[in-house]
């Protein structure tokens, strides 16, 4: 259930959420998967308002995407809920 309104969150940001780019600095999969989704917790530096701040975010990604600590991501992110975020692009640079 926690995971079917989490990728109904995800659905929202993608066309209302705030675009950023930030470095996996910790990963980890938690919880169940959901059919080919699975849920991650990530540690990353979030930028809010002009101030950096280290946050742990949730997501669901397609279960055969490969990520590690120091991948640059894209996310889009509601700034009054950040617990969820949309990853939208991996750059390994």
């Amino acid at each position: 259930m926690k995971a079917t309104y989490q990728l109904k969150s995800q659905q929202i940001l993608f066309g209302k959420g705030v675009g950023f780019r930030t470095e996996i600095l910790e990963i980890k999969e938690e919880g169940h998967p959901l059919k080919d989704y699975v849920q991650l917790c990530i540690f990353t530096r979030l930028r809010i308002n002009g101030k950096i701040v280290y946050r742990k975010v949730r997501t669901l990604i397609k279960d055969d995407s490969n990520l590690h600590p120091g991948d640059k991501v894209h996310i889009r992110y509601d700034p009054y809920h950040l617990n969820i975020v949309l990853l939208t692009g991996l750059s390994r640079n």
